[in-house]
């Protein structure tokens, strides 16, 4: 029996080593179908982690999905020091996880976190992704892997882990400004070509948030209760056609509310016509006449009473 255990055992160790040079070898050929390797990508996650990776004591700190780097654009805080670490689809899952990491380097006095309807009810795995990709290897992403119970995260986070921890194409990357007409903006902020909406009519909807991003998006806000720092929970506009296309808003609305301080109103000046360049994402005239709202209605009157 006892010599069953170890074949067993020494059978599970060679397997485990042989999985990890596989991966190592042919995870970034494309040849391996559960890995997902993209360094670098149009939302700037290779650049704003490497900025805020060096950036200390900021003012506010935005987080959340594309409806936070292509919307809270840094200069539009001329008085202010601000960082914004939204990423593709991010959801609570990773906002948690970026929280812990940068919290204490960032030392924001209040933190802007983004939430929408469509990401409470998505599942994380395509922000995992792109997090494992363009950054170095953190404990911080060790519960949001193993949370995920996903094939294709399990075998990225190895790669990605092997390749940005100890291979040298990872240190030595330099990402483009500008990516396919989106050009980073110091900051986090990501600007895109001017482009107009034409609204659409949408089918009915409703809003299911999924329960893993309920608790983690608890969890969030209780850890920045901990660490004592100030934040607000804000839901960036959609067009009119799409806010309207849910048949339950004001119920996700008052179940933010219940996480802390919650905006979501509608901005009147905003037209879906000029201010977005599709039916969920706001063109740079729209982000200006947001931003200068949410500045001086939410954010300047919060830190001036810090």
């Amino acid at each position: 029996m006892r010599r069953f255990v170890r074949h067993i055992i020494l059978f599970v160790a060679v397997a485990a080593v042989a999985e990890v040079l596989l991966l190592w070898l042919l995870g970034g050929t494309g040849k391996l179908r559960n890995v997902e390797y993209r360094l670098g990508h149009a939302d700037h996650t290779f650049t704003r982690l490497r900025e805020a990776d060096t950036t200390h004591g900021v003012d506010v700190l935005f987080m959340g999905s594309s409806h936070s780097y292509r919307t809270f654009d840094p200069r539009m805080y001329p008085e202010m020091k601000v960082m914004n670490m939204g990423s593709s689809n991010q959801t609570p899952i990773q906002t948690e996880a970026l929280s812990h990491r940068y919290l204490k380097t960032l030392s924001p006095r209040l933190v802007v976190i983004e939430v929408h309807p469509d990401i409470m009810m998505y599942d994380g795995v395509e922000s995992t992704l792109y997090l494992l990709c363009n950054s170095r290897p953190s404990w911080e992403m060790v519960p949001v892997v193993v949370r995920s119970h996903n094939a294709k995260v399990y075998c990225t986070a190895v790669y990605a882990m092997l390749h940005n921890g100890l291979g040298r194409a990872f240190a030595e990357y330099e990402e483009p400004a500008d990516i396919a007409g989106n050009v980073y903006v110091q900051g986090g902020y990501v600007e895109r070509p001017m482009e107009h909406y034409a609204p659409q009519a949408h089918p009915r909807q409703t809003i299911r948030p999924l329960k893993n991003q309920r608790a983690a998006l608890q969890r969030c806000v209780e850890y920045l209760k901990r660490q004592g720092v100030p934040y607000v929970l804000v839901e960036v506009p959609d067009t009119k056609v799409l806010m309207d296309s849910y048949d339950n808003l004001e119920d996700f609305q008052r179940e933010m509310s219940a996480y802390g301080p919650f905006v979501g109103k509608r901005v009147a000046a905003l037209d879906d016509s000029l201010h977005y360049f599709d039916d969920c994402h706001l063109n740079q005239e729209g982000v200006e006449v947001y931003n200068e709202v949410v500045r001086d209605s939410v954010i300047k009157p919060i830190l001036d009473r810090i």
